[in-house]
């Protein structure tokens, strides 16, 4: 069935021209003009009317919590959410699942608790913990099955069966995705830096603790160790949610030098800054720590001078009574930050404030991740053959951020009363339309694939 978007400026190549887009089944058919005679005979599938047509969102750091954990999200309810964010993929991450994915048993049940769950597309991250690390056999299973990368911690992860890596384990991590061209991603902390633990068992208790027990020196050491032996055994590395400018110089300049690293950054180290966190309290509380108003400043820079690769969520919900009980001793708090709907429109309103161009900014919310990563590659470019996943944004519309908007699971965000420019008025997966600004997610069943099986 042909099918067409009108009245759109579609986004092709690095510039946007008054084009018609042409959809046919789940794929891109053809970019033509809007008199088109195919496009007369097409059905409508959405008039933009006047808004940008997009590469659909890829969001490559989400905790879902699915299976066990469906009272925190679940992928029903995430996905939807991220639609309204106009994100048409998510890689998951194996924890915070119950249990965590990471071998290739508790893997299969992850995949097979997901058919018919998700409104979007979605693809899998594998666990590299400490003890699986050496069993080359079992990680060769995981890989098997169908997986993005392996993630890692390089602290604590706060789940039990979710071991951290360290000196003995993580060079065998190395080797092993070094040798099977396999992403680590790795959570960049390291945990013989931190203060955590020795400050939680004192009498502090307030927000200024927690932030005082994950200095940036602790992330700088991981990264410095990593880079170390992604340069030793040429493994493909991404570290996860970069809190600092300092980080993302040394992770570039790695990148200058041969190894082969990638780098995320979230809109909350781009929209908050520690004074909030003090503020909020566990609202904003998250694992690297919200970082001062000048780190801040540093990691715009470092987007502007093309420093980092991708923008993700790193989505990590609970229930609100997991937040609310760090209210009166912040060790007490889930650490994560609810944003899978509202962080990336967040961070295109304040980008364009800032000066930068959507041509500017769109790679890092789409193809840089196509590119990275496996199952991701016929997305995050609008051009015949690419799968149709597609965001319509409207950049002129003011937008009130309410907790009544919220299609994740639990109605708290930090992002809700912020008020942002632009808004997601439509996101098209597989060549359906799955979400309006006006009606909400418009099908009845979740029909998103898990990419890794296609």
């Amino acid at each position: 069935m042909l099918q067409a978007i009108v009245n759109g400026r579609v986004f092709e190549g690095n510039d946007f021209t008054y084009k018609a887009l042409l959809v046919k089944n789940d794929t891109i058919h053809a970019i033509v003009a809007p008199d088109n005679p195919e496009v007369v005979e097409a059905a409508v599938l959405y008039d933009a009317k006047g808004a940008f047509v997009l590469p659909g969102f890829i969001d490559v750091h989400v905790h879902f919590n699915e299976p066990g954990r469906t009272t925190w999200e679940g992928f029903r309810t995430g996905s939807a959410g991220a639609a309204a964010g106009g994100i048409t993929t998510v890689c998951d991450m194996p924890l915070n699942s119950h249990p965590s994915a990471n071998n290739a048993g508790t893997l299969q049940l992850k995949e097979q608790s997901l058919q018919h769950q998700s409104f979007i597309d979605f693809a899998l991250w594998g666990g590299m913990t400490a003890d699986m690390s050496h069993n080359d056999k079992a990680l060769q299973a995981m890989q098997d099955i169908g997986i993005v990368g392996f993630k890692g911690f390089l602290s604590e992860s706060g789940i039990t069966d979710f071991k951290r890596l360290d000196h003995d384990s993580l060079p065998k991590a190395m080797k092993f995705c070094g040798e099977t061209d396999t992403i680590l991603g790795l959570h960049a902390e390291w945990e013989d830096t931190l203060t955590y633990y020795g400050l939680k068992q004192t009498s502090q208790k307030d927000a200024a603790a927690f932030l005082e027990s994950r200095p940036v020196e602790a992330e700088l050491e991981a990264v410095d160790i990593a880079l170390d032996y992604a340069a030793k055994y040429n493994t493909p590395l991404h570290i996860v949610h970069v809190s600092h400018p300092e980080v993302a110089e040394r992770l570039y300049s790695a990148k200058n030098t041969g190894v082969n690293v990638s780098s995320e950054t979230c809109p909350h180290y781009l929209l908050f800054t520690d004074e909030d966190f003090l503020r909020e309290g566990p609202l904003l509380k998250c694992a690297p720590p919200l970082r001062d108003k000048e780190s801040v400043e540093g990691l715009w820079e470092k987007i502007h001078e093309g420093k980092i690769d991708i923008i993700s969520s790193d989505h990590s919900p609970c229930p609100p009574a997991m937040k609310q009980r760090g209210t009166n001793n912040i060790w007490q708090a889930w650490g994560g930050i609810q944003s899978i709907q509202f962080g990336i429109p967040a961070f295109i309103s304040h980008a364009l404030t800032r000066g930068f161009s959507l041509a500017d900014i769109l790679p890092l919310l789409t193809h840089h991740a196509a590119d990275r990563f496996p199952y991701l590659h016929e997305q995050g470019r609008i051009q015949p053959g690419n799968k149709a996943n597609l965001t319509i944004y409207d950049p002129t519309v003011d937008t009130h951020i309410t907790a009544d908007d919220i299609l994740f699971r639990h109605k708290y965000s930090p992002y809700v009363g912020r008020d942002i420019k632009g808004a997601i008025k439509a996101t098209i997966v597989s060549g359906r339309c799955v979400y309006k600004a006006e009606e909400g997610i418009v099908i009845d069943q979740p029909f998103g694939q898990n990419l890794a099986t296609l």
